[in-house]
């Protein structure tokens, strides 16, 4: 019986591994029934090759991972409202990564960092900035809105905005 439960406990451990491993490339939260993940930002040449792959934009997401608990609707008004609602509006139709601010900010793509940083340089999380697929130019960008409403128009326009830059580009 013992031994059993060694053997148990081993196998436990070992899918708990295997799991942290993949955990390390994408970060998961269920918002609204739905499964929705994001690459991380360590993680970019997995993003740029879907991108590329499904000719969309990439939405880069800076949050807080701590607001990725399960919890809060994306109706609300702080910062996890708006996370919440950044991911669920746009994981159709763009390809996600998500930025952890608090251990990763300054630690991406200066360019994106630069981004980040506009017009002031302590931003509120999220803030959304839209990237061609080869990750090489923004295309947009959506900054922290509290209100559902508003925050609602402002990702569809920074989504329009990427799109038709990006459909200029091809053209």
């Amino acid at each position: 019986m013992n031994e059993k439960l060694h053997r148990l406990i081993w196998m436990s451990l070992l899918i708990f591994a295997v799991f942290d491993t993949n955990a390390a490339d994408k970060v998961t939260v269920r918002i609204n029934n739905q499964t929705i993940s994001a690459w991380r930002a360590a993680d970019l040449e997995s993003a740029k090759k879907e991108a590329a792959a499904q000719h969309k934009p990439i939405a880069w997401v800076g949050s807080e991972l701590r607001l990725l608990d399960g919890e809060g609707k994306i109706s609300t008004n702080g910062g996890r409202g708006a996370t919440l609602h950044a991911l669920y509006a746009l994981h159709d139709q763009t390809i996600l990564v998500f930025e952890d601010g608090p251990t990763e900010n300054h630690k991406v793509l200066k360019f994106v960092d630069d981004a980040i940083h506009k017009p002031k340089d302590q931003w509120v999380a999220p803030i959304v900035i839209f990237l061609n697929p080869s990750i090489t130019k923004v295309l947009a960008t959506v900054t922290f809105e509290p209100d559902f409403v508003k925050r609602a128009h402002a990702l569809a326009d920074g989504l329009n905005q990427a799109k038709e830059k990006m459909k200029s580009e091809t053209d």
